[in-house]
């Protein structure tokens, strides 16, 4: 797709595209049915700055659609936000550990407060996460920018055009080069509500493991870890499971002084990008602590 942004309004070439109605755009581009509706009842989406019907045809003409259509109030706050990567439509951005993706009902300070904050100029952007981390997990975060193109987003990481890669560090020794899919449910602990148990009747889990560093004298691998499945607390449960806990996961493990945070960073995210029409690859830099025992466990 060829397009430019203009103020809200984006410009689309629609001889960059490969469908010939407003309907067929919709059922490629805005699978929401509420957000269609409410693009053509609003005017939000024009041709030749005409009001549109789902059945008419884009051919030839020119084709806008108001990606930002609300307006928000944001708090201004004075916290730096570590952002990888933003276009028109997608934010990624570096969470710290000990911090709350969204809420959980109480008046924590979330990373979603901090992107809030960060639109404080722009508050016609309406950045919600697509995805979550842990609150003890640091790394990357996707956030979509505009309500119209948040089910698209939701559609892909559904569809597995999201992937998410993250580096677990381990108590215990794995051989380098070891290839494991752990593919076992996972379900709530009835005896403790934060916890996730690997349960026969739970929902499908799949986590794809590579170990490429290890240190026998600290007692610890490095691992790559690719998920199938978006499970509460996934990586954590299934590597316990397999007896090698991640460092410093006192729900899963133990704690370890190797590190100051627990040992998951996600650290890699490979996306089909709906507008661009192309995949691009996202990284973070590894913290300090994890950079130190990544180094040494690769020698």
């Amino acid at each position: 797709m060829i397009y430019e942004l203009h103020d809200r309004w984006l410009a689309i070439n629609v001889d960059s595209l490969f469908v010939k109605t407003i309907q067929e755009f919709f059922d490629n581009y805005i699978p929401s049915k509420k957000i269609q509706h409410l693009l053509i009842q609003n005017k939000h989406i024009l041709l030749d700055g005409n009001p549109v019907k789902r059945e008419d045809d884009i051919v030839g003409l020119k084709l806008e659609i108001n990606i930002y259509p609300e307006d928000h109030q944001y708090k201004k706050l004075n916290y730096k936000l570590d952002v990888v990567y933003e276009d028109e439509i997608i934010l990624v951005v570096n969470k710290p550990k000990d911090l709350l993706v969204h809420s959980d009902g109480n008046n924590e300070l979330t990373l979603s407060d901090i992107v809030a904050s960060y639109y404080a100029d722009k508050p016609y952007i309406s950045p919600l996460p697509i995805h979550r981390l842990d609150k003890e997990t640091s790394g990357l975060v996707i956030y979509s920018k505009s309500i119209v193109f948040q089910p698209l987003l939701d559609k892909l990481l559904s569809e597995k055009q999201i992937r998410r890669n993250y580096y677990a560090f381990v108590k215990g020794k794995i051989d380098i080069g070891k290839i494991m899919s752990i593919d076992k449910p996972i379900g709530k602990d009835r005896h403790n509500a934060n916890r996730r148990i690997i349960y026969r009747n739970g929902q499908s889990a799949l986590t794809k493991v590579r170990c490429i560093g290890l240190n026998k004298a600290d007692n610890y691998s490095v691992l790559l870890c690719s998920l199938d499945t978006g499970r509460t607390h996934q990586i954590r449960v299934h590597l316990s499971s397999i007896g090698y806990p991640i460092l410093n996961d006192t729900l899963y493990g133990s704690a370890s002084d190797l590190c100051i945070r627990m040992g998951l960073f996600a650290q890699n995210v490979e996306m089909y990008h709906p507008l661009k029409e192309e995949s691009i690859t996202i990284e973070a830099d590894l913290p300090a602590d994890l950079e130190k025992l990544y180094l040494k466990g690769l020698k």
